[in-house]
């Protein structure tokens, strides 16, 4: 169960997931410049924030899981750091999770179809505006299904840990789009 003292380090753990992971990214493909060894950096910064995700609960564990087996899956690590951070994720899940089958499959599915249409519109398609790009970069194929979950189960920490992710990693990717770096 989760105290009213671990729900803010757990929210706090969300949103610096969601900035370390898109800074890694920024590092790698966009341009980012901070310092020599910093993509490295980033990278490990993002799996430790994801790491402590997969310790703070089993469901959310196996949806982080699933969320970075489709990234393998959909070709998205394609960066030491990004395989730095996946690394500390499915090392702590293997050491500290069980695995509920039901959950994962269910999310996982759902991230690598909806994570492969997001893929294959950035990569492949010419138009970058209008409804259907703005949802797409939205990435609300985190939220939504978790939103669902946790009104199936009442277990609302799920959701927000995904909406704050979501937030706040594609708060920083426009943050830094606005300052250049695509």
């Amino acid at each position: 169960m989760i105290d009213a003292f671990s729900l803010p380090v757990i929210l706090l753990c969300s949103i610096l997931y969601g900035i370390t992971m898109k800074i890694a990214d920024l590092l790698d493909e966009h341009g980012l410049k901070y310092f020599k060894g910093s993509d490295l950096l980033f990278g490990i910064f993002w799996g430790i924030f994801g790491a402590l995700l997969v310790l703070s609960n089993d469901i959310i564990a196996n949806i982080i899981l699933a969320m970075n087996i489709a990234f393998l899956i959909r070709r998205r690590i394609d960066y030491l750091n990004h395989a730095i951070a996946i690394s500390i994720i499915i090392i702590t899940f293997l050491f500290y999770s069980l695995i509920n089958v039901t959950v994962f499959l269910v999310f996982y599915l759902i991230f690598l179809i909806f994570g492969g249409l997001k893929d294959y519109a950035d990569d492949f398609l010419k138009k970058r505006k209008g409804l259907f790009f703005t949802l797409n970069e939205s990435m609300l194929y985190y939220p939504i299904p978790t939103f669902v979950y946790s009104l199936i189960y009442g277990n609302w920490i799920v959701f927000f840990v995904f909406l704050f992710y979501t937030v706040f990693y594609d708060l920083t990717k426009y943050y830094y789009k606005k300052h250049g770096y695509k």
